[in-house]
């Protein structure tokens, strides 16, 4: 039996353990870690489950506790295929369950359903494929699973330091065709506390991870009449997609305010709309004192303007990898102090320092502390490398689409590798509904991705009579 009819008998299995793996709530949730639970008891289910289909069909497997998992085949050097079971939280504006697996319009949709248990699952099917045809493999495949990628990568850390490092492989957690260059990525806090409360921000609160555009924000105000504010919120103009509304109103004179915006992956700040700057714009045509002003006026003209870094002076570019991006992922405002978190992704041939001295001379001219959350290095595979020609290869040959590498901001596990690339799922033309509500993959997509991810491994792992 050819190896797609093989995948085309999978089609009902492959749909149902998506649904499956989307019904378990895997976001991070370290106040309830324990021993072989590091991130959560959610994280937890997910990977052991995710294990356990695994061993169910064979494979060897292994839970490093709790910090990430391996399904591995074969023998020989390590080829390793590097996803991840946790995700994002919901947020808000689903039309379905966030956890449900939903099936609608062809689609599976679920917080999870791309960004990456479909995908892993894809791989992971993929390989069970090719042991099905009994096709022999000159090297061992290994399908890594991460628990933490979306808040830090300490998953990724500590398996390297415990497992053997496969020296290629790709990550199911992008595009299609090739990502071969990924930017640096780079999480920087800013912070400044104030000895007198002020006057009329009481809190202003948005974003839960700093690579996710707000989508909503928070505001409470104080000595400020409601209907000053309503007036206001009448006659300012927020663009389609963005919202406002009282939420409530105290005899105290504190007005609560939601501001509703786009939300998107923060390596692509331009494709949200900030919920946080807009509640900001909003917030300046208010009668506010004047350290009030300094501070909405720092904000919205630094980390607030543009999409690239112009307002630090970082608008970097280079030809591998294109334009800086600059994300404010989360702020959080009280009356006596200020918290704001920003995401970075800078370009291939540019270092951190080049990103982070101009943020810190600006930082300590408004008095505020600066810190680095999370860095990651920026990571290049040439396009002409044998493990790029082979997946394009695979990619062409099963599609029928051009072949071409190219070059994200955002930061896949491909990094942990010394030659590892971005690989799929999502294909040229099609809308990227990561981190989004309704996110979803398509069931027509899925089968045909099975199939590229299939014809990569022999590409890369089995003799040429039997690619």
């Amino acid at each position: 039996m050819r190896l797609d009819q093989q995948i085309d008998l999978m089609k009902e299995d492959l749909i149902a353990a998506i649904q499956a793996c989307i019904q378990i709530k895997s976001v991070k949730d370290v106040e309830h870690a324990a021993p072989g639970a590091p991130f959560g008891p959610g994280i937890q289910e997910a990977l052991e489950w995710t294990l356990a289909l695994g061993e169910k069909f064979g494979f060897t497997v292994k839970n490093v506790e709790g910090y990430a998992g391996h399904i591995e085949m074969g023998t020989g050097d390590l080829l390793g295929i590097l996803g991840h079971i946790d995700v994002v939280p919901e947020g808000d504006g689903w039309s379905v369950p966030p956890y449900s697996g939903t099936i609608k319009d062809g689609k599976i949709l679920g917080r999870g359903a791309l960004d990456d248990k479909g995908p892993s699952l894809t791989a992971l099917f993929a390989m069970k494929a090719i042991k099905d045809a009994g096709i022999p493999l000159n090297m061992r495949v290994r399908l890594i699973l991460g628990t933490d990628e979306e808040s830090g990568w300490a998953d990724m850390d500590y398996y390297l330091k415990k497992e053997e490092v496969p020296q290629i492989g790709f990550a199911p957690d992008a595009e299609f065709p090739v990502i071969h260059a990924e930017k640096g990525i780079l999480h920087l806090e800013l912070s400044q506390s104030y000895a007198t409360p002020f006057s009329h921000l009481v809190r202003v609160q948005g974003g839960e991870r700093a690579n996710i555009v707000p989508d909503v924000c928070q505001v409470t105000v104080k000595g400020i009449s409601g209907e000053i504010i309503t007036h206001q919120l009448k006659d300012f103009s927020f663009p389609k997609g963005v919202s406002a509304k009282i939420s409530r109103s105290t005899t105290e004179q504190e007005t609560e305010l939601t501001i509703s915006g786009v939300g998107a992956h923060g390596s692509l700040p331009q494709n949200g709309k900030n919920a946080v700057l807009y509640a900001l714009q909003f917030l300046q045509t208010l009668p506010l004192d004047a350290e009030e002003q300094h501070l909405l006026d720092f904000i919205l003209t630094h980390p607030g303007t543009g999409f690239y870094g112009e307002g630090f002076g970082i608008a970097l570019m280079d030809e591998p990898s294109g334009k800086l991006s600059l994300n404010l992922g989360i702020l959080e405002l009280a009356s006596d102090k200020v918290r704001f978190v920003i995401d970075i992704r800078y370009p291939v041939t540019f270092k951190r320092d080049d990103v982070y001295l101009p943020i810190e001379k600006i930082a300590k001219t408004e008095n505020f502390s600066l810190k680095i959350l999370t860095h990651q290095e920026a990571h290049h595979v040439p396009k002409d490398s044998d493990l790029v020609q082979s997946l394009l290869k695979a990619y062409a040959d099963v599609t029928g689409l051009e072949p071409f590498a190219f070059a994200i901001g955002g930061g896949t596990y491909a990094k942990a590798l010394p030659q590892g690339v971005a690989f799929g799922p999502v294909f040229p033309g099609e809308p990227d509904g990561i981190h989004c509500p309704d996110e979803y993959i398509s069931i027509e997509k899925l089968l045909i991705t099975t199939k590229v991810y299939a014809q990569a491994i022999l590409n890369l792992a089995a003799d040429p009579e039997n690619r």
